[in-house]
Parts: structure tokens; C-alpha cells; sequence
């Protein structure tokens, strides 16, 4: 039997709908039917009634309840310790961003006290179609990143919101004033996505940027020379914040990027990737669904 359909199954007789059930597992609302009409062909039984447009599960559809969740579990059970026997004990992660690493930093400590046994990768991908063909191919087990990635063979999970902050340091500000628009800017080429969240307001106050670098570390270097004000994410410059080495903006248009988490829609976790990923879940910032996917594994 395909445990496929029993995971169909436990499904829809959670929700006791067809439609809602084929959103949760991403199949198509023909595929979740055919699928518990071949699971009733296989075992000889009804498990669902509908009676007009309400679906009822059925005594026998009752009874298969704990059978589907036990034989699930085992075979996860049974998946994991297989794939941590004959996988590499490493955890491979793109980053789509130089940030993200600043975020996964925390979480990566902890990992590490839990799992001590365990290494992971990490990969810079300074170009977001490098990132993807990491995770088509199998050469990360995930990445985070801070595009919107459209892909039918990848699922994307929001976790982290980071403030962008407008910084500069004192003497540009004894030099210019507080009025960040009388000020010299540095920005990411264009293309980049902190540079598409604030081009427009930069634009609209008639602000062309004298210097333009590929990456916010390099911006931020620029700024504590005194170059001029960058706009960066607050994980990046709390350091130079806290120390007086930048100082931050208050009157300005508050801006924010998302980080989320890609991975394939068909990939297989080791318990460490998994644990990690949890990890990254339960310390999200924002409404995120990666927990409830990852415990539905």
C-alpha cells in the first residue's frame, strides 16, 4: 500500500472535507478523491458517507484512525534512523543573504549544544537562482532567503521579520544634521531586495545614492567610515548602535524585510535537518506555518 493514502486519510478525517484537506496536503481536490476511493477499494469498506454537501467518516473509517497514525509513525520512525546510517551527519544550509546568518547565528548555538555530533554547511549564495538550483538539486537540505520564491517543486516558509534601520555615524551627523535627507547615501545596487524596499522613498525625495555595493556588510563598513547613511538591517548594526559607533535615524519611514525558509516539497529530513528547522520555527518572529508542516511530517 502507498502510505500516501493513509496520510490522505488521516487528513480528511480531521477536516471532514475534501476541499480543505486537498489545500493542507497540496493535492488537488480530484487526486485527495481518488485517493480514499482506492484506500475503500484496498481494505473493502466505506470510511466516508456524504449526505448532501456534508462528509461523514464512517465506524470503519473510525477504526482505521489509530492503525494509519501507528504504521505513519513507524515508517517515519523507520525513514529517520535509515537516513541518519547512510547520510552524511551534516546539515547543509544556503543563505540567500549575508543577514540570515546574523538571524541563524542564536539558533545555531543551541543546535549545537543539543546535537554536538552534528556539522553543518553553510553556503553563501550571493545570487538567488544559485540558491535555487541548491535546493533542485539536492545540494542544500534548505536555505533562507528574503525573496518571494515562485516554484512548484519548492515550499517557502515566512520566519523571521527584521527591522531596517537608517544609520550613519556622528560626525556625519555633527556634519549634516539630523535631517537624513540633507545627507550623502550608500545603497545596494539595484536589483537586490533592501534596495527594492526602499528605492522608491529614496526617489520620491530626490536622494541618488553616491556609492552602491552587492552587499550590506560592505555597506556597512562604508557607513562607520563615515561615507554615508545606509540603510541596513537593525541584526547587522545593533553591535555599532549599542556601542555609539552608528547612529539611527528616528524620523524616517519605518521599513521592514521578511526571511523565510525554502526547502523541495518532496525532500526527505534527517532527525538533525529537522530539529534544526524546528528550532528555526518555534523562534519565529512572525505568523509562520513551517511548525505545524514540520509536525505533520
Amino acid at each position: 500500500m502507498d502510505l500516501r493514502l493513509l496520510k490522505t486519510f488521516l487528513s480528511v478525517a480531521k477536516t471532514e472535507n475534501i476541499t480543505q484537506s486537498a489545500q493542507e496536503i497540496n493535492f488537488s481536490q480530484p487526486t485527495v478523491t481518488a485517493q480514499i476511493r482506492a484506500l475503500e477499494e484496498h481494505f473493502g469498506v466505506l470510511l466516508f458517507e456524504r449526505v448532501g454537501k456534508k462528509l461523514y467518516i464512517t465506524e470503519a473509517g473510525k477504526c482505521l484512525i489509530s492503525y494509519a497514525e501507528r504504521l505513519l509513525t513507524i515508517h517515519r520512525e523507520a525513514q529517520a534512523a535509515l537516513q541518519e546510517l547512510t547520510y552524511d551527519k551534516t546539515v547543509r544550509i544556503g543563505l540567500g543573504t549575508a543577514v540570515a546568518a546574523h538571524t541563524l547565528s542564536p539558533i545555531l548555538q543551541e543546535f549545537q549544544q543539543k546535537l554536538p555530533n552534528i556539522a553543518v554547511s553553510i553556503e553563501h549564495c550571493f545570487d538567488l537562482p544559485i540558491t535555487v538550483k541548491g535546493i533542485l538539486d539536492n545540494s542544500f537540505d534548505f536555505a533562507m532567503v528574503h525573496d518571494e520564491i515562485i516554484h512548484n517543486r519548492i515550499l517557502q516558509f515566512n520566519v523571521a521579520l527584521q527591522n531596517l534601520v537608517w544609520v550613519a555615524c556622528p560626525y556625519l551627523v555633527e556634519k549634516y544634521g539630523n535631517d537624513v535627507w540633507r545627507h550623502p547615501f550608500i545603497a545596494l545596487k539595484q536589483g537586490s531586495i533592501y534596495r527594492k524596499i526602499y528605492d522608491e522613498i529614496l526617489r520620491e525625495n530626490g536622494i541618488r545614492p553616491v556609492l552602491e555595493y552587492s552587499d550590506s556588510e560592505a555597506i556597512r563598513q562604508a557607513v562607520i567610515n563615515g561615507l554615508g547613511v545606509g540603510i541596513l538591517p537593525e541584526v547587522l548594526v545593533r553591535d555599532s548602535l549599542n556601542d555609539g559607533t552608528l547612529v539611527e535615524f528616528k524620523e524616517v519611514p519605518k521599513l521592514k524585510s521578511v526571511f523565510s525558509v525554502i526547502f523541495h516539497k518532496e525532500k526527505r529530513f534527517t532527525n538533525a535537518t529537522q530539529t534544526l528547522l524546528t528550532m528555526i520555527a518555534v523562534r519565529a518572529n512572525l505568523k509562520s506555518s513551517l511548525l505545524g508542516y514540520l509536525q505533520s511530517l
